[in-house]
């Protein structure tokens, strides 16, 4: 999946949420370094505050991977089954 470039809201509002001492919105224990997205792009997230919480890189991470193997997961469901096929009468 190639990488999204930033736009400038993003940026924007990354550094606003990120401002402060914030503590990841995931854990609750370890300090904020990255703007995660609620609702992901590709699912039909912005780059708006509403969308935006704080997090520590390795929830960021993880809630990442989750997200694209459950992407991935439903892919293969939707795929037609790969098989013989079934003999013609």
């Amino acid at each position: 999946m190639p990488k999204r470039t930033a736009t400038s809201q993003w940026r924007k509002n990354r550094l606003i949420v990120l401002e402060g001492e914030q503590l990841c919105h995931w854990c609750r224990r370890a300090p904020a370094t990255e703007a995660d997205h609620l609702i992901e792009h590709d699912a039909g997230g912005t780059d708006d505050l509403d969308n935006l919480v704080p997090a520590c890189k390795p929830c960021n991470g993880r809630r990442g991977a989750q997200y694209l193997n459950a992407k991935r997961e439903h892919q293969q469901r939707q795929r037609p089954a790969m098989g013989v096929s079934p003999a013609r009468w």
